[in-house]
C-alpha cells in the first residue's frame, strides 16, 4: 500500500512552507532516514526525512510551491504500483442512522481510501483541483469554484483563494474570522488558536492524553462547517508544554479559564479521550452554554484503562520503543502516519514536557484505573451529545460505553480503534457536524 512522506509540522505556528528544493524524483529508490526534500518557513529552511522506504511513486508539489503542514509531499510503496484516485464525497445529510449501519461495511472494505482521505484534502476534478473546505467555502458564498485560479499542489483552489477571490469581488471577505485572537495566553490560559474561521457560534477542539492541537488539522476539511473551529493545548502539551495539571479537576480548571479567556461563552464542544472528558465535564457543570457535545473515544465512562500504554508512552527515548506503543492507538497500523513518532519526540526536546504529562498521568489515572467520572456530568447536560468508539478500542475497552446515559446517541465503529477521528474521518466529521447542526 502507498505510504505518505509528510510535510512536518515544525513549530506551532507553521501551517506552510515553500519547497525549495527536491532530492528525489519518481522512480527513485528511498529508505528510511533519507534526506528527500527541503522547505523553507519564514523563520528557518529545514529539511524533509523519510520515514517510509520503498519507491516514489508520486512527487505532489514541485520547487517554489507551498506545501501544507501534515499533507502528503510524497507518495512512496512499492515499485510498479499504482496510484489510485482518492474519492471524497461532500456531506449531503445524510441520516446518521443509516451512515452507522453501513459504517461496518465502508469502514472495513476501504482502508487504503480512509487512510488517503485523512493524509490530504486535494481532490483531483477535471483539469483542476480543489480542497474540501475550498469547495464548501464558496458553495456557501455562492462562488462557482470554477472561476477562482488556485495556488495549492498543481493548481488546486484552497481556503486561502475562496478568500482571495471573495475580497477582490466585494472588498470584504465572505468568511468572517473569529473575534479572538489566533494564538493568547493571558492570565495564565491556554494557548488557543483558529484553525478554520467562520460565523456562528464556536467549535472547540480538545486533544487528548499526549496528543496535540495540530493533530486536529487533517480533520477539520472533514466536518464541512461554516463555524469558526478553534483548538487549544491541554497542559504539559504542544504549546502549553510549561503548564501543569495535576488532576482531573484542575485540567477542566485550565480548559474552562482558557474558554473564558477568549471571551466564548456559546460554543460546541468536541473532544477526544481524555479531552473528551474535559469537554463533558465543562457542559455539564459550568457556566458555558455548551449548544452541542461530541466525545469522540471518551474517558470516565468506566473505570479500566490501559496503564501499560500510558507508562510505556511516557517512558519511550526512541523512536523504535514510541512507535509500538503508539500503534495500540489504532485498529491497523498502517493508518497511523510515520511522520507522528519522530514528531512526538521532537515535540519533547528542550522542555519538561514529559514530566508535566507525568504529573497529571498520576492524578487521572492510577495503573489500570481512571479516577474520574464523566457519567454524573452527562445526566446534567441536556443538548445534543454524541458520543462515538471504536469497537478494536485497545486504550478504554469499548464495552465501557455502556455507560452512557439514555439520552446520549453511541455509535460504535467496527474495525476502528482510539483513534475514530483518523481511522473514520469522514464518517465521524459527519456525525459530529450533524450534532452542531441540531443545536441549531
Amino acid at each position: 500500500m502507498a505510504r505518505p512522506i509528510l510535510m512536518p509540522q515544525v513549530g506551532q505556528d507553521l501551517t506552510e512552507g515553500k519547497i525549495t528544493a527536491l532530492n528525489i524524483k519518481v522512480g527513485d529508490k528511498v529508505k528510511k532516514g533519507d534526506i528527500v526534500a527541503e522547505v523553507e518557513s519564514e523563520k528557518a529552511v529545514f529539511e524533509v526525512e523519510a520515514f517510509e522506504t520503498g519507491t516514489v511513486l508520486e512527487v505532489r508539489y514541485k520547487v517554489g510551491d507551498m506545501a501544507i503542514v501534515l499533507e502528503p509531499i510524497i507518495m512512496v510503496g512499492e515499485e510498479g504500483e499504482v496510484l489510485e484516485s482518492a474519492a471524497t464525497t461532500g456531506f449531503s445529510g445524510e441520516n446518521a442512522q443509516e451512515i452507522v449501519s453501513q459504517a461496518g461495511e465502508s469502514v472495513t472494505a476501504t482502508p487504503v481510501e480512509l487512510a488517503r482521505e485523512t493524509e490530504t484534502a486535494w481532490l483531483k476534478t477535471g483539469t483542476g483541483g480543489s480542497s474540501p473546505l475550498a469547495r464548501r467555502l464558496a458553495g456557501s458564498a455562492g462562488v462557482d469554484i470554477a472561476q477562482i485560479t488556485g495556488t495549492g499542489p498543481r493548481g488546486a483552489v484552497v481556503k486561502r483563494d475562496v478568500e482571495a477571490f471573495q475580497r477582490s469581488r466585494s472588498g470584504t471577505a465572505s468568511v468572517l474570522p473569529f473575534s479572538g485572537s489566533s494564538v493568547r495566553a493571558s492570565g495564565g490560559a491556554l494557548p488557543v488558536r483558529t484553525l478554520q474561521s467562520g460565523t456562528g457560534d464556536p467549535v472547540v477542539l480538545i486533544h487528548g492524553f499526549g496528543g496535540e492541537l495540530s493533530a486536529w488539522k487533517p480533520f477539520v476539511a472533514h466536518l464541512g462547517l461554516a463555524n469558526p473551529i478553534l483548538a487549544l493545548d491541554l497542559p504539559g502539551h504542544g504549546a502549553a508544554a510549561s503548564s501543569v495539571a495535576t488532576d482531573f479537576e484542575s485540567l477542566t480548571a485550565a480548559v474552562h479559564a482558557s474558554l473564558v479567556a477568549e471571551g466564548i461563552d456559546r460554543v460546541h464542544l468536541v473532544g477526544h479521550s481524555l479531552g473528551a472528558a474535559v469537554a463533558a465535564s465543562i457542559a455539564g457543570g459550568g457556566n458555558l452554554q455548551v449548544r452541542s457535545l461530541s466525545l469522540l473515544s471518551p474517558g470516565g465512562l468506566g473505570p479500566r484503562i490501559n496503564g501499560d500504554y500510558i507508562a510505556g508512552f511516557l517512558s519511550s527515548t526512541s523512536e523504535a520503543a514510541l512507535k509500538v506503543w503508539l500503534e495500540l492507538l489504532v485498529h491497523d497500523p498502517a493508518l497511523l502516519p510515520g511522520v507522528l513518532v519522530r514528531a512526538t519526540l521532537a515535540a519533547r526536546e528542550g522542555t519538561a514536557m514529559v514530566d508535566h504529562q507525568a504529573r497529571l498521568a498520576a492524578g487521572v489515572f492510577a495503573g489500570n484505573t481512571q479516577l474520574f467520572s464523566i457519567r454524573d456530568a452527562l445526566l446534567r447536560f441536556g443538548g445534543p451529545v454524541r458520543a462515538i468508539v471504536g469497537r478494536e478500542d485497545r486504550i478504554f475497552p469499548s464495552e465501557q460505553s455502556d455507560a452512557v446515559p439514555s439520552h446520549v446517541g453511541l455509535y460504535r465503529l467496527p474495525n476502528v480503534g482510539h483513534l475514530p477521528q483518523l481511522e473514520a474521518a469522514s464518517l465521524v466529521g459527519r456525525l459530529v457536524a450533524e450534532a452542531v447542526r441540531s443545536a441549531g
